[in-house]
Order: C-alpha cells, then structure tokens, then sequence
C-alpha cells in the first residue's frame, strides 16, 4: 500500500515478512515495530511489541532501554526508572548510555530521589562533562542541602556555558541560603536576563528571597 506521499507504508513491508515467516519472528522485528508505534504516538502498541522482545531475549540492553524511552514518553516514571536501571545494570553497554544515564538522572530527581540523581549526574560527567551534568549534580547537591558541593558544580557548568539560565537560578539560591546579599542579587538579574523561564523555580526564588529578606534588587 502506498502512503499519500506515494512511498510504501514501512508497517506493510514490515506485515508482509512477518506473515510470511511467523516461526523465525526475531527480536528485531519486534523491537522495530515498537519503534515505528513509539514514532507515532501509539505508546500501548509500541509497549506490547517490545515486551514480545523482551520474551525473546531478556537480556538485551536494547529492548530494556527502548521500554524505558516508551514508559518515559507515556509520562509512567517509575516504571522509566526500572527499566534505565536494568538497561545500565548488564556488562555489554547499552546504545547511547549517556543520553540514558542522563534521563534517568532527571527522572530521578523528579522522583526526588536526589542521592541517585547524584551519583547519575556525576557518571554523566565522568564520561562527557557538559553544562547539563554539571547542572544536574549542582542541582542534586542543592537539593541534598550540600550547598558548597552545589556551588561548585554550578561553577563548572557556568564555565562550559555562561548563558544558562536555570544555572544562575541555583547560584543565586545558593548565594541566598549562604548570606551572599549582592551575590544573590547579581545572579538573580542575570538569571533574568538570560531567560529564565521555569516558573517553578522562579516562584522558590522569590520564596526564598523573602524568607531572607533580601536577594532581589527591588527589595
């Protein structure tokens, strides 16, 4: 069958060789249904051919990682979370272990799980410090009440990129929290300036700078 745009459906070539050969049915086939399902939103789908792999070989970091992306995308971060874990827990790496690593780092603080976020957002860094791993650990350690840990990790993502809003957003708490009246100010207008955006940590900002009574210019 043909597509509008006159190119064969990839689900029918894929149909064709299923039906055709049911009893050789490998684990790729299904992992490449789930991702062509998982391309179009249709998570359920996606989740049950990959599962059908999972049966086939239960020990391929490739089908743990793909069920995570789906549970991921479906908003499920619990089950997420389990399924990055066994995909990073086997000998033979999985494919991109860093964007994984660092998805199940976010997850984990969003779970508010904040030593595991640790411990994730420094594997990160070990193997390709950037800006957002830097920022992850300084977040966790933020959050851990690990103020001076935080405060370091948020120099070296601040050294990698200067611009980063959410960045100057953490230092200037952590500058509210350690006393720094015009540390806290400076940092805080240039959160601003560079955009920040994120309302939620915009609102903690705020909140934190009338707990302390300074920490805004406009005090």
């Amino acid at each position: 069958s043909l597509s509008p745009h006159g190119f064969a459906s990839p689900y029918s070539a894929l149909s064709h060789e299923l039906l055709s050969s049911p009893k050789t049915l490998s684990q790729e086939y299904y992992l490449l249904l789930g991702k062509l399902h998982m391309a179009t939103g249709e998570l359920a789908e996606a989740e049950s051919y990959v599962r059908q792999a999972t049966v086939l070989n239960h020990t391929n970091p490739a089908a743990w990682a793909l069920l995570g992306h789906i549970l991921y995308l479906g908003n499920e971060m619990t089950g997420a979370r389990d399924h990055y874990e066994r995909t990073l827990s086997y000998q033979e790496p999985a494919p991109d272990t860093h964007s994984i690593r660092l998805r199940l780092a976010s997850i984990y603080l969003q779970l508010q799980q904040y030593g595991a976020a640790k411990n994730m957002f420094l594997l990160a860094c070990r193997d390709s410090p950037s800006c957002i791993t830097w920022l992850g650990v300084g977040i966790s350690c933020y959050r851990l009440g690990e103020l001076k840990e935080s405060e370091q990790a948020l120099a070296e993502a601040n050294i990698l990129n200067n611009t980063d809003p959410e960045v100057w957003g953490y230092l200037s708490m952590v500058c509210l929290k350690t006393a720094r009246k015009l540390e806290a100010e400076q940092s805080y207008k240039y959160a601003v300036r560079v955009g920040l955006k994120d309302e939620e940590l915009l609102s903690e900002i705020r909140n934190t700078q009338r707990e302390v009574g300074f920490g805004d210019a406009g005090f």
